[in-house]
Formats: structure tokens, sequence, C-alpha cells
């Protein structure tokens, strides 16, 4: 047997698609097709380098965009009442539910779909907190945009566990490949591992949950600029120094 596997972290991947795509080619709008042909992209490229000729399938986990209509931590100059933000109006909110719309009926691909928490709250961005705490910004000086709305998702690590488990225990493929970086796939990796199964990481050239990089057989990232030049169909706005043009 010879099939493959993979497990991605939907949130995840968009982030750092998003990070690569700002970072390179800002001039050019990322679309839903982008991102869905970059994932089958890098499905291909893992097949061809771990010698899988055939497919399992895919697993995407992920959770619903934020809907809510939440109103902000603080008034705009001049008013007592914060404004409101209407989620459902937001071009995320818009990408999101069309990607999970796409994902759902791609070939070979299961979207595994988790829920938000009831209960938020608007969090003090990293940065912000660190100028905050080293004197260089005062907090009568913040707004709106120095905040993020933190909201937990919830039944992903679940049915992260009965997936590894389905594919070990069954042996529907002897090779696994995460598409993450944190530790809610360790427990996924060490099953996998424990009953034989090849487990490959690819973290998108991310930072890798110490944990999760122990529990791994290999670590693989490919090049995503030239992916992304390829999906988009243009050149990068600035070529990074290390890129190499195919």
């Amino acid at each position: 047997m010879k099939k493959i596997a993979f497990l991605v972290d939907g949130g995840y991947f968009i982030r750092r698609v998003k990070y690569f795509h700002r970072t390179y080619f800002n001039s050019h709008q990322l679309t839903v097709r982008n991102c869905n042909d970059l994932l089958y992209q890098l499905v291909q490229g893992h097949q061809t380098e771990l010698n899988r000729n055939e497919l399992y399938r895919i697993y995407y986990y992920d959770a619903p965009p934020l809907d809510k209509q939440l109103r902000y931590p603080l008034p705009l100059a001049g008013q007592q009442t914060p404004p409101t933000r209407n989620c459902k109006s937001e071009e995320s909110y818009k990408f999101q539910t069309q990607l999970h719309k796409t994902l759902a009926k791609s070939r070979k691909l299961a979207l595994r779909m988790g829920k938000l928490s009831n209960h938020g709250e608007w969090q003090i961005n990293s940065l912000v907190l660190k100028d905050l705490l080293k004197g260089d910004r005062n907090f009568e000086d913040l707004t709106n945009d120095d905040f993020h709305y933190q909201c937990q998702q919830k039944a992903v690590d679940t049915k992260i566990g009965v997936d590894i488990t389905t594919i070990t225990l069954n042996k529907h493929a002897d090779t696994i490949v995460l598409i993450a970086s944190d530790a809610d796939f360790v427990p996924a990796a060490k099953l996998a591992r424990t009953h034989g199964v090849d487990v490959v990481l690819d973290p998108l050239w991310g930072n890798v949950d110490a944990d999760l990089e122990t529990h791994i057989d290999g670590k693989k990232s490919f090049d995503i600029v030239s992916k992304l030049k390829s999906v988009i169909g243009s050149e990068p706005d600035s070529p990074p120094s290390w890129w190499q043009n195919s």
C-alpha cells in the first residue's frame, strides 16, 4: 500500500497563504480559486516527493467565520457609545464562506467543520501590548484597530482524533502529511506513528510547536512563492532574494 492522506489546519493554511500573498503579490487579488488550487498543488508536490501515487483523502479542518454583530471596545472621538461591527458584511466573512463552499465540492476532500464558542472577547493585539508594557504607547491613545475579537473553536480536536484513528487502524493510508503547526495535532501524530504510519509535517515555513516537531518523521515545505505565481498567473511584485523563478 502506498496511499497518502492529508490533514490540514484550515485556519493556519489560509493565514500562511495570505501572509505570502500580502508580502509578495499584494497588487494581485487572492481568490478562493487560488487557495483551492494552491492546496492541490501542495498535495501533488508531497505525493511526488514521497512517491505516493494514490491519494486517500484530504481532511480540511476549520470553523465557520464569525457572524455576529459586535460592539467595539472603544467609542469614537466625541461619542460615548462604541460603534458596532457587522461581521457578515466583511470581506473576510464572504471569502471564508465561499472557500468552504468550494472545498466541500472538491474531489477527495472532506471538510470537517467545528463550531465557534458562543462566548468571545476583545483582546489587545500582541504588538500593541508590548508597546504599552515598554511605555512606547499610552492607554489613552488606543483605538479599535488595536484590538481583535477572540473566539475559540470547538469540536475540531475531536474530529481530528476520530479521523486519524479511522485512517490508522483501518490502514487507509501508510503516510500522513500534516499541514499545521500547533499542538492540536500532537495526539494524532503520536497515534499514527505508534501504528507504523509515516507522518510528515508541512508548516508552510511557519513556526512549529516544539511538541509537534518531536512527534513527526520528517518536515518539508515547498516554494510557496512559485506556487502562488502559478495559481495567480502573475510574477511577484518584489521577488525574495532566495527565490528561484520556476
